[in-house]
């Protein structure tokens, strides 16, 4: 069988949540899912459609986990709706699709999944009637699946090896990018779908995986005087400036208390850089104050792009501003791409929400500091 070659990528850096590292270098790592791997059991929800139910083998309710599906093997994409990479993979999908189910051999026991990272269900059903997406796509708005197998940039194809007991499939091989022949992709699933689960245990065992990471743009002593920026952009003297140390995650978070007309106020600064789920798009790098309530009162961009990996402009920062200063980082920002996106930046823009919110962790362990 032709394996796919995992280099290494970016992924988000919000590694407290998916345990990851730093490496000497400074950049942020953590583990991509492989070959070998248990998929992981993050509940998706059921489709509405009656046809795409019944395709996957599912009943009614709320929600599913991929080990419900009825197959022997589940071909999953974790795509962008956003992502070009991702239009120009659809038609070659699509493709592959109708040759599964024209096939006697294959029909009912390979079955292709898409999971939308960051999507809703809109842009979902946006997606699939322009590009004719003939199987299921799932909306995964908050990012959950896509954390969960480690954060690729999209798109990602994960080859699900079913364990027709009920439990978790194993991961039987991944492709990174656009995977544009749709008949090899074929005869490489005909191949993994009667390939026992134990000689793909055997097999993975020499699988080193791929690491992926977010390269740090800036050093520890340029996002120290950024974070200092950032202070000095609120009325009164800075004093008591500090990195903060936590024990439950390797976020870059800083700390300083203003003085102002014989008061003093505690304020936090945030350095968040992530990639966003797109192989054509760059790393997110952006730095962020708020109070001790988690009121969000300053965004600094570092690195932010759009369309074509151009710069954002003036205007866009002023309206990403807008969007969310005042909005506190204590619970999930809803994110409505219609509303909140950056003009040709809504993957950034839906990063940006995402990331703001991831608060709620860190409120409680600055809290618990005495901070």
């Amino acid at each position: 069988m032709r394996k796919s070659t995992l280099l290494i990528v970016a992924v988000f850096c919000m590694f407290s949540f998916l345990g990851g590292s730093f490496d000497k270098a400074g950049a942020q790592t953590v583990n991509l899912i492989k070959a070998g791997d248990l998929f992981p059991e993050t509940a998706l929800p059921v489709p509405k459609d009656a046809a795409e139910r019944e395709y996957l083998g599912l009943s009614e309710g709320e929600t599913f986990t991929l080990s419900r599906v009825k197959a022997d093997l589940v071909l999953v994409e974790i795509l962008s709706v956003y992502c070009y990479s991702c239009k120009k993979q659809a038609p070659v999908y699509n493709q592959l699709f109708k040759l599964i189910e024209r096939v006697p051999a294959t029909q009912g026991r390979i079955k292709i999944i898409g999971i939308a990272a960051g999507n809703g269900d809109l842009e979902v059903k946006d997606f699939r009637e322009k590009n004719e997406v003939p199987f299921p796509v799932i909306p995964d708005p908050y990012f959950e699946m896509h954390k969960a197998i480690g954060g690729s940039r999209t798109p990602f194809s994960i080859y699900v090896r079913q364990d027709l007991s009920g439990r978790p499939g194993i991961t039987a091989g991944t492709h990174l990018g656009p995977n544009l022949k749709y008949r090899q992709v074929f005869a490489d699933l005909g191949i993994l779908m009667n390939k026992e689960i134990a000689a793909i245990l055997k097999e993975s065992q020499k699988e080193t995986g791929g690491v992926v990471s977010v390269k740090a743009i800036l050093s520890e002593k340029e996002l120290e005087a950024k974070a200092r920026n950032v202070f000095a952009g609120f009325a009164g003297e800075v004093k008591n400036f500090q990195k903060i140390s936590l024990k439950n995650s390797s976020r870059n978070v800083y700390t300083c208390v203003i003085e102002h007309k014989g008061k003093s106020q505690r304020f936090f600064a945030e350095v968040i850089s992530r990639a966003p789920a797109c192989v054509d798009c760059h790393d997110t790098h952006f730095i962020y104050a708020f109070d001790a309530a988690g009121e969000i009162l300053r965004f600094e961009p570092l690195q932010l792009t759009k369309y074509g990996n151009e710069p954002w402009s003036v205007e866009d920062v002023a309206k990403m501003r807008r969007r969310i200063l005042g909005k506190s980082i204590s619970k999930r920002l809803l994110f409505n791409p219609e509303v909140d996106a950056v003009s040709a930046a809504t993957i950034t823009s839906a990063a940006i929400f995402d990331s703001l919110s991831q608060g709620e962790m860190l409120l409680q362990e600055l809290k618990e500091m005495g901070l």
